[in-house]
């Protein structure tokens, strides 16, 4: 429990601290960093109803510390995850990722050692940020229904069990205050430098990508797939317009010899739609296409300024 409270203080929390009502009519709204730790410890030990975290921060005297006896709600607890599901997710990875960096194997409930992130392993060293995502985004989409179906039946769901006070059983070195806070702060440094690490890398690869794709664009060589993202349509419908303008090429060059009255060396070129080479540009635009179509739908970005005919060639821009 203290372990969270210090770990939730060592993280940024700006961005739930905005929405907070500070003033005006009415009290103040609670301290999100209170409710962030509750919520944190709360799913840890497997209460994932709002109706019971409300009941828990009566009954146990974890809650009532982590709370300050200042009780939230049931209705608040689920709105302050609902308005910030998304950052609520990520941090809720951040703590986990601050307790792995700091030798913790579990956090009430959660196991976050398993196979993959071992207790003295680096933070990325295992992917760990990738693998912890998906249990964390089950856990608070197990909470959302659970509030959901408690709603919808108008009344509380189980009964508080017998979870132990002191959830975290912390290892003998995190006891101590001071050295616990330390590592903390180098956990949470360490997961900040990972996440700057990724966006940096994210950004090169997005760089990379629309560098290769100018250079398709203007005709220059480019060698290897296209790379997926938001670039990938534009890159392909600039390989079709060249396979199209290379292979008309050949066609009119035939022409024009046996209009010449020549006799053409070799085979003559296969038609434009036969053509092996555009039928394949053919297939990756429109894979492209239905990746776009795909992530639209999703709600992730896409190139704007990539259009497409019906028939798959590039439209004029």
């Amino acid at each position: 429990m203290w372990f969270l409270l210090e770990t939730v203080e060592a993280l940024d929390t700006s961005g739930f601290h905005r929405r907070r009502r500070l003033g005006g009519a009415g009290a103040a709204g609670f301290d999100p960093d209170m409710l962030l730790a509750l919520l944190i410890y709360a799913y840890c030990q497997g209460v994932r109803s709002s109706r019971q975290v409300e009941r828990r921060c009566v009954t146990d005297v974890a809650f009532r510390v982590l709370c300050a006896r200042d009780i939230p709600d049931h209705a608040t607890i689920a709105q302050f995850r609902a308005e910030h599901e998304d950052m609520f997710a990520a941090l809720f990875t951040q703590v986990l990722l601050v307790a792995a960096g700091a030798g913790l194997a579990r956090l009430g409930t959660v196991a976050i050692d398993g196979t993959k992130i071992p207790a003295n392993a680096s933070i990325d060293a295992n992917r760990g940020e990738e693998w912890l995502q998906a249990p964390v985004r089950l856990i608070v989409t197990e909470a959302r229904q659970e509030d959901a179906a408690e709603q919808a039946a108008c009344a509380a769901a189980g009964s508080p069990g017998g979870d132990d006070v002191d959830g975290e059983r912390l290892p003998a070195r995190l006891r101590d205050r001071s050295h616990r806070a330390e590592r903390i702060r180098q956990a949470a440094r360490e997961v900040a430098e990972h996440t700057q690490r990724n966006e940096r890398a994210q950004q090169q690869r997005e760089e990379a990508a629309l560098a290769r794709r100018r250079r398709s664009e203007a005709g220059g060589p480019v060698v290897g797939r296209i790379p997926y993202g938001p670039h990938r349509l534009a890159e392909a419908q600039a390989h079709l317009a060249r396979e199209i303008t290379a292979h008309q090429a050949k066609l009119d060059r035939h022409a024009a010899i046996v209009a010449a009255g020549r006799r053409p060396m070799g085979r003559p070129p296969v038609p434009m739609e036969q053509s092996t080479r555009v039928q394949r540009a053919r297939r990756v635009v429109q894979a492209a296409i239905d990746a776009d179509t795909k992530a639209a739908a999703a709600g992730e970005p896409t190139d704007p300024a990539c259009s497409m005919e019906r028939d798959g060639t590039p439209s004029s821009r």
